[in-house]
């Protein structure tokens, strides 16, 4: 059963087209997805991104809870600043993946809103007596994207004022007439981005707003056929598409991003220490150029002459490169960069180079953009 944003059906445009992709309904063009790959690579577009929901986490004990618990360092971040922290089993595997945002009185988990349920329910079997309170705010906030590097420039037309958010989960709340709007330092597609959460009953009028005022500054809004194309190229995987349940920390080449390797324990923190101690994963999610013009399918199969050695989880035509990339995992022995394989599509037996994430240096994205 695939979900619909909150906007499903409301998106401005007699041409919307509407797309399953994963678990969720999503509008997957507005029009030319060149030109809204375009928007993303040299301008500044705008995505309805409401697959996120909030979980909120209060009481005096809130920071040492999650410290203790979450893979990155939540004691170092001060109020207007956030950091992407991951929640593990005791084996390392990935529970879920999200942005911690500090408030003067919160803290704030955005993440998957298909996780949402999931990550509240495993806090609260390791609540024994602290003084804390989660609050699960699912489909009460929407989340609605600007990515491209004109983002803060016009971020900072729309809203009268400079947008300083220099560094990565940096947030602040704003006013956009008589919107609150909620501001976040965060890509999606390697390029400058910022996430707007507002309230889901002023979702609508957010978005309309937002496409009025920003028309004149060469704001459009854009499908995820095009942020999908966009964030294969920077290499970044999305849960539920490229990371599920069943996957451990290190195979997913997030561990540098999400995970602090000076704080000590957090919950998996053992695993993860050991993998990188004594040997890497049996398998990582690498990128691959393939050869051709066929576009592989999530789940084609990843082999080495006759052996199976991993599977395809998302695949693209590079815009940039003009040629089939893809992500996928792949056993040890066959991920080093630089390895051919090859990838079977419907019987057919398709090269392919593997290579390092991201698969499109962002420089070149922007010049051949």
């Amino acid at each position: 059963m695939v979900m619909p944003l909150l906007l499903h059906g409301r998106h401005a445009g007699p041409h919307v087209l509407y797309q399953p992709f994963g678990p969720w309904i999503v509008p997957w063009r507005f029009g030319s997805l060149e030109e809204e790959y375009l928007a993303l690579r040299t301008d500044v577009g705008l995505i309805d991104d409401s697959t996120q929901a909030l979980l909120e986490v209060q009481g005096a004990d809130r920071t040492s809870f999650l410290h203790n618990l979450l893979t990155n360092d939540i004691k170092r971040l001060t109020p207007g600043t956030g950091c992407r922290a991951a929640l593990l089993t005791p084996n390392a595997k990935l529970i879920a993946e999200f942005l911690v945002l500090v408030d003067p009185s919160s803290i704030w988990l955005l993440c998957d809103a298909t996780r949402t349920a999931t990550v509240a329910q495993t806090l609260e079997r390791y609540l024994f007596s602290e003084h804390v309170t989660l609050i699960n705010h699912e489909r009460e906030a929407a989340v609605l994207a600007l990515q491209g590097p004109r983002t803060m420039a016009v971020l900072s037309q729309l809203f009268d004022a400079p947008i300083a958010l220099p560094r990565p989960g940096d947030h602040t709340v704003g006013s956009l007439e008589h919107l609150s709007v909620r501001l976040i330092h965060h890509t999606l597609t390697g390029e400058a981005g910022v996430l707007c959460i507002v309230k889901s009953d002023d979702t609508h009028a957010l978005w309309n707003l937002l496409l009025r005022r920003g028309q004149s500054q060469g704001l459009v809004a854009v499908g995820w056929d095009a942020l999908n194309v966009a964030r294969i190229e920077a290499g970044i995987p999305w849960f539920g598409i490229d990371l599920d349940a069943s996957h451990l920390l290190p195979e997913t080449g997030l561990e540098n991003e999400l995970a602090s390797d000076v704080k000590g324990c957090y919950v998996g923190q053992e695993i993860v220490a050991r993998m990188q101690t004594y040997g890497s994963a049996n398998k990582k999610l690498m990128g691959l150029h393939i050869e051709g013009a066929r576009v592989p399918a999530a789940n084609d199969r990843i082999a080495q002459q006759e052996e199976e050695v991993g599977h395809v989880t998302s695949a693209c035509f590079s815009l940039t490169l003009k040629q089939p990339i893809a992500m996928g995992y792949i056993k040890r022995g066959a991920y080093e960069p630089g390895t051919a394989v090859e990838i079977v599509c419907d019987g057919a037996r398709v090269p392919a180079i593997v290579a390092a994430r991201p698969l499109v240096p962002l420089e070149r994205g922007r010049v051949s953009a």
